[in-house]
């Protein structure tokens, strides 16, 4: 659920000194889910986010939503079926120091959903508070071209569980003329964090690797992107591996 491909916009703009704020959204469509953690088949859904980033003097604010909606025939249900939402705060206000990569973050996590029952009845859930303080260090090469940002965060889920290990390692990268094509953009995120449900421990994985082509540079319009996205997990929304690829578009409003 969780998207990061503006992430590295926001620390590349705390190490070159430029003004950059930007907002787009995406919209795929998932062609369904493969493994063994079928609790959360994707076949027939579009999934929309929206997302956001502005810096400041005093650091950067990150934030994105997401909606599911089941466009399935058989299930007649109008609405979105899933909300969800993260904001981080970066916090740096020695931007101009030898520490200038090192950032403070601190972030919320949170949603709802809506479920349906084998005899056609809804009932409704929620994704459980998160929230998250840590720290997170840039690096790049020389020509900014590639960008990493590396994160490790205390996480507190409000579950009401004692969490044996309650931290979360997430990594962000963007490459942009990726393989030397102008306009390719291979960007995306790893998330490893310690959950507890019932008695059971159990780290759980998330990668979201997104390829984008900035198509619109050919009929003088930037703004719009095709691209992919495929969501690799490990007991997220159920338990064991779990591949979703998707088809998308990105609309850059900035």
């Amino acid at each position: 659920m969780a998207k990061r491909t503006l992430l590295w916009a926001c620390l590349l703009t705390l190490s070159v000194n430029v003004t950059f704020a930007g907002t787009n959204l995406q919209v795929f469509y998932d062609f369904g889910s493969l493994g063994t953690a079928c609790t959360n088949q994707r076949t027939n859904r579009v999934t929309t986010t929206l997302e956001l980033f502005y810096p400041d003097n005093w650091g950067n604010t990150f934030a994105f939503v997401d909606f599911d909606y089941n466009i399935h025939p058989s299930d007649p249900k109008n609405t979105p079926f899933m909300a969800y939402w993260e904001i981080a705060r970066c916090l740096n206000f020695w931007q101009k120091t030898v520490a200038k990569d090192l950032s403070l973050q601190v972030e919320y996590n949170g949603g709802l959903g809506l479920g349906k029952n084998a005899d056609g009845t809804y009932y409704g859930y929620g994704i459980n508070h998160a929230a998250l303080v840590g720290l997170n260090y840039f690096l790049h090469t020389a020509d900014y071209k590639n960008t990493f940002n590396v994160e490790l965060l205390y996480k507190y889920i409000a579950d009401g569980q004692k969490n044996q290990v309650p931290l979360q390692f997430t990594f962000v990268w963007a490459c942009r003329d990726f393989c030397t094509a102008p306009g390719l953009t291979f960007s995306g995120f790893l998330d490893i964090w310690g959950q507890k449900s019932g008695t059971m421990q159990s780290f759980v994985v998330l990668s979201e690797p997104q390829l984008w082509y900035n198509v619109g540079q050919w009929f003088k319009c930037n703004h719009l992107h095709i691209g992919t996205e495929i969501e690799f997990s490990y007991n997220f929304a159920g338990s064991g591996w779990m591949v979703n690829p998707c088809l998308g578009l990105k609309w850059c409003f900035d």
